[in-house]
């Protein structure tokens, strides 16, 4: 059974594009909005990140999730230092259930920020699926060794140990 985590996504910043691209993306025109921005990429001198960002965010608004990871993984190599596309692409994952993924990428982004807070949000969210996923398992009838019993027997030893252990 594989559940979809709400992680939290940095919302683009539309306020540092220009106001015909932030109309289109508001209305939901994401293919005229993906064009326009191509056009504004190739002809802004200044940094990118944001419209490279944008562009991939609007991927992902558009249900077009393969894209939006290419885009996302492209920010990474390009802006190794920006956690942004770190957070994006672990909420992809997530949701596709690759939990393993997202931890991992949310953990590099970390390194890239460390008060960045929504990664350590969104690492908690996973850290508790995985725990959940875990017990849930362990938990399961079709599991030979299945009992609801021991796990809490087994909780109950590790709180108040034995006292006479030989």
């Amino acid at each position: 059974m594989i559940v979809i985590i709400g992680l939290s996504v940095r919302t683009p910043a539309l306020a540092d594009i220009n106001h015909s691209i932030k109309s289109l993306i508001e209305t939901g025109n994401y293919l005229e909005a993906i064009n326009a921005l191509n056009g504004e990429i190739a002809s802004s001198p200044n940094d990118k990140f944001e419209l490279y960002f944008v562009r991939a965010r609007v991927y992902d608004l558009s249900d077009q999730p393969e894209k939006a990871k290419t885009a996302y993984q492209s920010l990474i190599t390009r802006y190794p230092g920006r956690p942004e596309a770190y957070n994006n692409l672990a909420r992809l994952y997530s949701l596709e259930g690759k939990l393993d993924q997202a931890t991992a990428l949310l953990r590099a982004g970390i390194y890239t920020q460390v008060s960045y807070r929504i990664l350590f949000d969104n690492l908690t969210e996973i850290y508790t699926e995985q725990a959940a996923r875990a017990l849930q398992s362990a938990l399961s009838p079709s599991t030979l060794d299945a009992s609801p019993v021991l796990p809490i027997s087994t909780l109950r030893e590790i709180i108040s140990p034995r006292i006479n252990q030989k």
